[in-house]
């Protein structure tokens, strides 16, 4: 498969979320949710590579309706498996009211669920998980480090989001010779002010207020080092944490 960013999201992170899960859920024959599926791309890897009974993908974007096109484009394939499901949902809701999974997983999308309802989410996967079942839910960049505003592939500097006022970073981003319109530019501002800030002290803070208990954390760190101009302000630590992956399970 040439194309590097498909055959992440296809066949690297079904393996990786499959290693995950491993030792505390089987996804053969499993009952699986994806929150902030996108497109549903990893959602179909599972579907495929795992045999799990059911794969419900929801998201608040219309990117699900892109998962068939782009699987023939990419994967050659002519329609989706019968055990995969995927829907556009109003924030904080799910597809039903209905459904219990036994894995519950959400790939860099959680940084994108607005604070003021995330507790409110979190009750919600909490309701939605069987008993035994397992959450894994994985962050990055977190917002405070050095690619957290998730421009960085546009405007390149490290903590730049956190450097400039906010109009001069706007400015950066419209110079950027891969911004080529109005509307990308909007597009990408829009999603990097709507990002909700929350660091790994508080997402653990809140899942285990919500009756959660952690049973595997892995961080990734950056490897540069933070200004002194930023240190000053901020701990070390939420500067240079760019990913967070935990994994979770119901509170006795």
């Amino acid at each position: 498969m040439k194309d590097e960013k498909l055959r992440t999201k296809f066949i690297i992170l079904p393996e990786f979320i499959a290693e995950w899960a491993e030792r505390h859920c089987t996804l053969t024959g499993a009952k699986i949710l994806d929150f902030g599926c996108g497109e549903g791309i990893t959602a179909l890897g599972v579907a495929l590579q795992f045999q799990p009974l059911r794969v419900v993908g929801v998201d608040v974007m219309p990117d699900p309706e892109r998962c068939l096109p782009i699987a023939k484009a990419g994967l050659g394939l002519s329609s989706l498996p019968d055990n995969l499901e995927l829907h556009q949902v109003k924030p904080g809701e799910l597809h039903n009211t209905s459904d219990n999974f036994d894995l519950i997983y959400s790939w860099s999308a959680f940084e994108h669920v607005d604070l003021r309802i995330l507790d409110d989410v979190i009750d919600l996967l909490h309701r939605r998980l069987n008993p035994d079942g397992i959450v894994l839910i994985q962050i990055a960049p977190l917002y405070y480090s050095a690619e957290g505003s998730h421009l960085y592939g546009f405007v390149r500097e490290p903590w730049g989001h956190l450097l400039h006022p906010l109009h001069v970073y706007y400015d950066k981003l419209l110079a950027s010779e891969k911004v080529d319109s109005d509307q990308l530019a909007r597009s990408l501002w829009s999603t990097f002010k709507t990002l909700n800030r929350i660091t790994l002290p508080e997402l653990e803070r809140r899942f285990e207020k919500r009756n959660f208990e952690i049973l595997r954390k892995h961080i990734t760190r950056d490897q540069i080092d933070p200004p002194d101009s930023l240190t000053e302000i901020y701990n070390r630590d939420v500067l240079t944490i760019k990913q967070v992956v935990l994994l979770l399970k119901k509170a006795i």
